[in-house]
């Protein structure tokens, strides 16, 4: 297909479902999202919930062959940090050439048998 120009619109509207990372209440979720590993964006932590909402658009500029969107969803401790799941969007599948992409993603676990949960995202491609 070549490489894409334009950006890429991700908004992170909101969780569910969320498997609970911390042994006494709720998550304290927040979402990183990426094309590259060396420019990561990140949602706001959401106290005390399992199904917390975020509604944060983030821009991508596309310079260069970008397959796959990354969202890592993690639990915010005072130790550091829980990962609840991750999952990966096949950007050529779903995005590049197609309207606007709205879905639940599953945060798979245990070989993808079980679910940590979904994030609802809108990724939209701009030439």
């Amino acid at each position: 297909m070549g490489q894409m120009q334009g950006s890429l619109e991700v908004t992170v509207i909101e969780g569910r479902n969320l498997k609970d990372k911390d042994v006494v209440g709720k998550n304290d979720a927040y979402v990183e999202v990426y094309l590259d590993k060396d420019y990561k964006q990140r949602t706001t932590i959401v106290k005390d919930t399992n199904d917390p909402t975020w509604n944060q658009r983030f821009t991508f500029k596309l310079d260069k062959e970008t397959d796959y969107l990354y969202l890592n969803v993690y639990d915010d401790d005072v130790t550091g940090r829980d990962s609840v799941g991750s999952a990966k969007i096949d950007l050529k599948k779903h995005v590049y050439g197609k309207p606007i992409y709205n879905t639940w993603v599953p945060l798979p676990r245990l070989l993808g048998l079980r679910s940590n949960g979904e994030i609802h995202v809108i990724i939209e491609h701009r030439p």
